[in-house]
């Protein structure tokens, strides 16, 4: 299993943020890292239900599909999630204000359910790691970008 955390200081408050991060289908355009997000089902009127897919390309090459579905939300500052797919397991997003905007925290526990993560497992955790880290960072550079450039 992977435990990965994230730490992304922002330069909006929680709400721009959080409604930056709602349109999944968007990401492809500011996060180099996702190939593909497309909304599979709306959330309800509590923020529950929403499920998308993804698919996010590796530094190394390789792509993962799976799924996403939020099973617990406080918007905008916390959403948790059940992931599926080539990762199985659990995610969660945490926003808090900062004096000069906000921190969000996302947290990653999975375990690969297929491919090469999985048939290699424990001899390739270092190197997911730090494609993980490479692509996430590349990810707050992108929303940093998108904010500045649409006034979150």
């Amino acid at each position: 299993m992977y435990r990965l955390t994230t730490t992304w200081h922002l330069p909006a408050a929680p709400e721009p943020v959080w409604g930056a991060v709602e349109q999944v289908a968007a990401w492809p355009h500011w996060w180099p890292g996702i190939d593909a997000a497309a909304m599979v089902r709306h959330a309800g009127s509590d923020g529950l239900g929403q499920r998308v897919h993804l698919v996010v390309r590796s530094p190394f090459g390789y792509r993962l599909r799976f799924g996403v579905e939020i099973v617990a939300a406080a918007p905008p500052r916390y959403a948790r999630a059940r992931v599926v797919g080539d990762l199985v397991g659990l995610g969660s997003w945490r926003v808090d204000p900062a004096a000069d905007g906000c921190i969000a925290t996302i947290r990653w526990e999975v375990t690969p359910a297929r491919g090469l993560l999985h048939a290699l497992g424990p001899l390739v955790g270092a190197p997911a790691r730090w494609a993980h880290a490479r692509v996430m960072h590349e990810g707050q550079r992108g929303l940093v970008t998108h904010l500045t450039r649409f006034g979150g």
